[in-house]
């Protein structure tokens, strides 16, 4: 991804494949964002912008802290286990991590608490009805 696809999706803002963040601190966060991408038609979180839309940037020790925390929630909190593609791209401000999610194909994905997180928009939410949770387990053919 070069950096003026980036500029590009920022001018056009939020939605439901592309989401910002100033940064990550919080693993149960970013599980909940990458299950909801997972179970909906997969998406891009970009770490290092902030929700108005300006480049923040990484350092790198966010980008050492950050990727580790992308391998370990995609590996040991996303059931079943996911691989998302990281990218990271240099700006004046600092780096920017592309972290992509594909659409999954052993929907329904859940957190480590057996919460199934879908995209709403630009937002995620709880997947709570009986119905939409069997249409995920229909479309990977588990039912």
């Amino acid at each position: 991804m070069e950096s003026s696809e980036i500029i590009e999706i920022i001018a056009r803002g939020e939605d439901s494949k592309n989401q910002f963040k100033e940064n990550i601190s919080n693993a149960d966060s970013l599980t909940a964002e990458m299950v909801a991408f997972c179970n909906s038609d997969g998406g891009r979180i970009f770490i290092g912008i902030n929700d108005d839309g300006v480049i923040t940037g990484l350092s790198s020790d966010d980008v050492r802290r950050i990727n580790q925390m992308v391998s370990n929630t995609a590996s040991q909190n996303i059931r079943p286990a996911v691989n998302p593609i990281v990218e990271n791209i240099m700006f004046a401000s600092g780096v920017v991590m592309v972290v992509s999610i594909s659409k999954g194909i052993s929907k329904p994905y859940m957190d480590k608490d057996g919460a199934i997180w879908v995209k709403s928009g630009a937002d995620k939410r709880r997947a709570t009805s009986r119905e939409e949770i069997q249409r995920m387990f229909q479309s990977s053919s588990l039912i």
